[in-house]
């Protein structure tokens, strides 16, 4: 049997595609990466705004025109199956199987995978892995989907993480990237306090994990502990991600982010006072009844902070969040706001990148295409500034010391120096 397996969405999602994929791989099942030559397509889906659906959606259109009139199946699995089942089985009757995000052995059954009870897990990333160490969200801000999709929080075992993290290094992976709806919450419900800096500790433990880098820290529940982590913990990188969404106080509070300026403010002076650090964090724009004075609040905000790395995201409106109750300001504004703070990301990161011209950096290489691909500590793989090297015999997924020689986009180029770390 030959199953091509389509994972869409957020690195939460890639973890889930890896889970299944691993319990496949164990089955003796084929993974193959043509659906035209495969007997099942399996889509695990993103359902978390409406372009989200919509990549779902075409996702599935073609994969039925791929299987039409013939034996092959479609099944599709995971958040869009959650949040829009009824939905998506009226308008795609030819689709063989759905599954919600609690059906994996369910999914692994219908394939008659033999190992479908098997924890197993094969990674898709080469030197470094994400590491999902919760699921699910408490916050309810008003504009968000995903309790609706996945439910309340739910840490994850501590010593089952630790553990997933040794097999990881065992595999090759050099970094752990530590990634759950709120990381800086983890740990609180299972165990009656954060335990974020506790596993984080432990992870570091293991001598073959060189980089562990935190991600979607909620800046409610990132606490002085976690950033004392940053500041003496070697194997931590100098590097967080921080979503702020706004900076306005009442938009902030109508987003139900529990967070004030303040202390938002009050978060990045203490994380400015690590040396080197790296902060990235995401906006929406045009949030409902944002006026253009609180859009020019953030605007201003964005100037004076500077972030290393910004994603900016228009304001949807998504169907049974609070949010969709509110007055909301026009597409022909949203437009025009996000493209405001678009050109001033821009130009502000080709500042930032061009203070990296000249300088060498330890780069773990995770790709080749024609040149070299890897990232620095300072710089998340896929989703900030990526390194590219014309550099020659490097192995993918080490640590290689590479001289920056110019940046283009939000790219930078490199060429090698001798010796690795």
């Amino acid at each position: 049997m030959k199953i091509n397996f389509i994972s869409l969405g957020c690195p939460k999602n890639l973890v889930d595609s890896e889970k299944i994929l691993g319990a496949l791989g164990a089955s003796g099942v084929a993974i193959n990466s043509s659906p035209l030559d495969s007997d099942i397509i399996i889509i695990n889906t993103c359902g978390f705004i409406k372009p989200a659906l919509e990549e779902t959606e075409n996702e599935i259109r073609r994969a039925l025109r791929i299987t039409n009139s013939t034996n092959k199946k479609v099944y599709v699995f995971g958040c869009a199956v959650n949040r829009s089942e009824a939905e998506l089985k009226e308008k795609y009757p030819g689709v063989a199987g759905w599954f919600r995000l609690g059906d994996k052995t369910k999914l692994l059954d219908a394939i008659n995978a033999r190992a479908a009870h098997i924890d197993a897990r094969l990674p898709t990333t080469t030197g470094y892995a994400y590491l999902k160490i919760a699921d699910g969200c408490s916050n309810h801000c008003t504009y968000c989907t995903i309790p609706q999709i996945k439910g309340a929080y739910r840490s994850y075992d501590l010593e089952n993480l630790v553990r997933e993290a040794y097999e990881l290094a065992y595999l090759g992976v050099r970094e752990i990237i530590l990634i759950a709806q709120d990381t800086t919450r983890y740990g609180v419900e299972r165990y009656g306090k954060p335990m974020l800096s506790s596993l984080i500790k432990e992870i570091s433990k293991i001598p073959r994990i060189q980089w562990i880098r935190i991600m979607y820290a909620h800046p409610k529940t990132l606490t002085e502990d976690i950033l004392s982590e940053i500041a003496r913990n070697r194997k931590v990188c100098n590097y967080i991600d921080l979503p702020i969404q706004h900076i306005n106080d009442r938009i902030l509070n109508l987003m139900n982010r529990g967070a004030t300026r303040t202390r938002i403010e009050a978060l990045i002076k203490k994380l400015k006072d690590i040396k080197a650090i790296s902060i990235r964090t995401t906006v929406i724009v045009g949030f409902p009844t944002e006026n253009e004075y609180e859009f020019k609040e953030l605007i201003d905000f964005l100037k004076e902070i500077n972030f290393d790395w910004l994603g900016i995201f228009p304001y949807y409106r998504e169907q049974g969040t609070q949010a969709a109750q509110l007055k909301h300001v026009s597409h022909r504004v949203i437009k025009e706001r996000y493209n405001r703070v678009i050109r001033l990301q821009k130009r502000l990161m080709r500042q930032r990148l061009a203070q990296h011209i000249g300088r060498d950096y330890k780069t773990l290489i995770h790709g080749l295409n024609g040149n070299y691909r890897g990232h620095t500590a300072f710089s998340a793989p896929e989703i900030d500034a990526q390194v590219l090297s014309s550099a020659k015999n490097l192995k993918i997924g080490d640590f290689y010391r590479l001289k920056i020689t110019k940046a283009r986009g939000c790219t930078l180029y490199a060429v090698g120096t001798d010796g690795t770390d």
